[in-house]
């Protein structure tokens, strides 16, 4: 069946994908145009006569009016819309199913959402390129994963990144710097005009023009690997059709040639379609209609150095970019009809959203008593008497980092209404305890020196450095000190020694840890499954010790999860090794009213740990993956029996997912449903984030890590942010199974 198409706005790329479209009638079937200023009687003369182009006119010749709002082109019919609103068009109603967005006036999510269609199709660069993602044929169109609303970029980009592509996958790219010489267009002037904005208020007809490009930023969207490699800009000169990419590449492979350049691309898959090679003698207005978007002129281009070279390329801006979004509409419909195909009559009786629920009654019968921890309210940070004290307080300030940069400083933040409450107890002062990485022995990478001046910021005071960590001269500093009251310290890389996590409270290293205060209050939550020195060894004689306001939100927070009040339990566990997150399915499984939802790289390895599953977990069947993160993204409906990864939830299982979450009371999500690190498996997570932050009569609990991580900047009262990973799961394991306290919290339990 073709696929049916509408068009929004019918200028030159409305008119374009127009016209090749009407000729492949078996690929493309067009329900509707939306031209608010083209009667029905003027069709056909815009259609068959171009400035710029030679095509079979024969496509568009006959075309007979059966309306104002309606014309048949060689017995298809097309309905004319005329309304500048998109919610006011009727696409679905006459069977559209994509859109071509060729106004430029619906160029972000929430507008191209107006659109009454399943999915849109922006002919230009997004304005929320955050939100909307960008697909060129030929570049990244296979790591397209079902999303309804995309760009298919720019002409300038859809030229050089497969290019670039080329040039990258091959041999590595250190730098590009380009200038396309673009020809007019209709945003530019026949005469001088005033605009002091830019120098395309000049007459296009007699002056080149320095303009700017978005087809720098652009590549990055599509071509990740290039991100920071890229600078650009345009001239725009007087013809009407046709530009030439100039195109300066420092490969990483210093003996890279303009030569292997060429036979690479003369021997692609897709040469003929997206490549073509010229070694005539040609010039732009050769090049009108063609249809592949990069077009090396072997003759134009040059070689600078080993592993250095121009490339110039030609491509017809409006003819084959037209191309170009019509190939990435083919892909996205070859892609949905896969899935369709591969989901349709697979959902198990087992995991189908109908037969979803547990029976209750005979989950409870077959669980023990959960232990419920009771803090010892005495020892709460607002029960401490911290006036004039030393205060010694132990944080987990691991933060993510990313090439010397904090990524996320939620674990920072999440101290800062403990430090506070202390501060305005007015202490002599304050040493802030913390670890950073693994670190084996004194390693400087490993420091938390640059953490100082982020808890300078938060806390608007100076915060010291002390950079002997545990020692007798940190000991003799402190006293030395003349330091006004109150200040806050803090102490080098806990783990920079080896006593902390073989701990002896013996050893002269936990001696001078006891008299660095004579008050200690823990709030590291994150770490509290630790049987470390700074975590266990609080209580020095003739000291107070506590524990703060974070360690208390946590175990109350997950005393919602663990409390049995005939409420149903979800469990959503993810992440990448299911050795790391069978002992907690093990543990939810005896919950009452629990299930558990199991997706993400822990979905291959399950059969090996639970040879059945269990009546009360479901498994996330399908999958987006390849062999390997390197590899473009393919549906795996069934990803146990799929050689290679399964890197993101497919669409079935996000549908069992949701009816999963519609029937729970409370839900505990740990381990993300992707590697979403690569934008091309964060969809199936960023999708529950959205659909549970909306799940405003249940309560969520977020369960550290990565998967906090997905919630950045957005709060709300019924979700709660872990900073526990390890820690949290400890923690429910004790209580579920009866087991000891974890080390961190036995000293606070009544």
């Amino acid at each position: 069946m073709p696929i049916p198409v509408g068009i929004n706005g019918l200028g030159r790329i409305g008119k374009m994908v127009c016209l090749q479209m009407l000729a492949e009638p078996d690929i493309y079937s067009i329900k509707a145009i939306n031209a608010t200023s083209l009667s029905a009687s003027e069709i056909s003369d815009y259609l068959c006569y171009d400035s710029s182009h030679r095509y079979d006119r024969s496509v568009c010749k006959n075309v007979e009016i059966v309306s104002d709002e309606l014309v048949r082109i060689n017995g298809n019919e097309i309905h004319l819309f005329k309304d500048r609103d998109a919610r006011n068009l009727k696409w679905r109603a006459v069977g559209v199913q994509f859109v071509l967005e060729c106004t430029g006036a619906y160029l972000t999510t929430e507008r191209a959402s107006h659109h009454d269609v399943d999915y849109v199709i922006m002919s230009a660069p997004p304005k929320d390129p955050d939100v909307t993602p960008t697909f060129i044929y030929g570049v990244n169109d296979a790591q397209y994963m079902g999303q309804k609303v995309v760009s298919a970029s720019s002409c300038t980009t859809n030229c050089m990144g497969p290019m670039l592509k080329l040039v990258s996958d091959a041999f590595g790219i250190e730098t590009v710097n380009f200038t396309t010489i673009h020809a007019t267009t209709g945003s530019q002037s026949v005469v001088d005009v005033i605009n002091k904005k830019s120098r395309t208020h000049r007459s296009i007809i007699n002056n080149m023009i320095p303009h700017s490009t978005g087809a720098a930023k652009s590549i990055f969207r599509v071509l990740p690997e290039v991100s920071g490699k890229v600078w650009g800009t345009s001239v725009r000169v007087p013809t009407i059709n046709c530009s030439l990419c100039d195109i300066n590449v420092t490969c990483e492979d210093k003996t890279a040639t303009l030569s292997d350049v060429a036979e690479l691309l003369s021997k692609h898959e897709l040469y003929g379609e997206v490549y073509h090679l010229n070694e005539k003698m040609l010039t732009s207005v050769d090049f009108m209609t063609t249809t592949t978007p990069t077009i090396l002129d072997r003759k134009a281009s040059m070689d600078f150095k080993p592993g250095s070279f121009k490339l110039m390329c030609w491509y017809d801006n409006e003819w084959s970019y037209s191309a170009q979004v019509l190939r990435v509409m083919t892909s996205m419909h070859k892609h949905n009809k896969t899935v369709e195909r591969s989901v349709r009559g697979r959902i198990s009786p087992k995991i189908s959203p109908t037969n979803s629920m547990v029976n209750l009654s005979s989950a409870s019968a077959s669980t023990s008593h959960v232990k419920m921890l009771k803090l010892d309210g005495k020892k709460a940070l607002k029960s401490l008497n911290l006036k004039g004290k030393n205060i010694v307080a132990r944080f987990d300030f691991n933060v993510p980092m990313d090439n010397g940069k904090v990524t996320d400083d939620f674990r920072v933040r999440a101290s800062l209404p403990s430090i506070n409450h202390m501060l305005e107890q007015k202490p002599n002062r304050i040493v802030l305890v913390c670890h950073f990485g693994r670190p084996k022995g004194k390693d400087k990478k490993n420091s938390v020196e640059f953490l100082a001046p982020m808890l300078s910021g938060m806390l608007k005071r100076d915060v010291k450095f002390l950079p002997d960590g545990v020692s007798k001269k940190t000991l003799d500093d402190l006293s030395a000190s003349t330091n006004p009251a109150g200040t806050v310290y803090l102490l080098e890389n806990i783990r920079f020694h080896p006593e902390e996590t073989k701990f002896n409270p013996g050893n002269d290293v936990s001696k001078m840890f006891q008299s660095l205060g004579d008050a200690y209050v823990a709030d590291c939550f994150g770490c509290v499954h630790r049987k470390h020195m700074s975590i266990c060894h609080l209580n020095a004689p003739n000291a107070q010790f506590g524990y703060g306001f974070l360690i208390e939100q946590e175990v109350n927070a997950l005393a919602s999860l663990l409390r049995n009040d005939n409420k149903r339990v979800l469990g959503i566990m993810g992440g990448a090794k299911i050795a790391d997150k069978q002992p907690m399915i093990d543990c939810l499984c005896k919950m009452p009213g629990a299930r558990i939802f199991v997706g993400g790289g822990l979905t291959r390895g399950f059969s090996d740990f639970m040879p059945s599953t269990p009546h009360n977990v479901v498994l996330a069947r399908d999958a987006y993956g390849a062999a390997d993160l390197s590899a473009p993204a393919t549906y795996m409906p069934d990803v146990a029996r799929t050689g290679g990864g399964g890197f993101d939830c497919g669409p079935q299982g996000l549908r069992d997912l949701i009816a999963e979450i519609d029937a729970a009371d409370v839900i505990f999500w740990n381990g993300c449903l992707g590697v979403i690190e690569d934008p091309r498996y964060r969809v199936g997570s960023a999708m529950i984030v959205d659909y549970l932050m909306a799940q405003k009569g249940k309560r969520v609990i977020i369960g550290g890590g990565e998967t906090a991580s997905l919630f950045k900047d957005r709060e709300a009262d019924h979700v709660y942010l872990s900073t526990g990973g390890g820690a949290l799961l400890a923690h429910i394991q004790s209580s579920v199974l009866n087991t000891p306290t974890v080390p961190g919290l036995a000293a606070f339990e009544m």
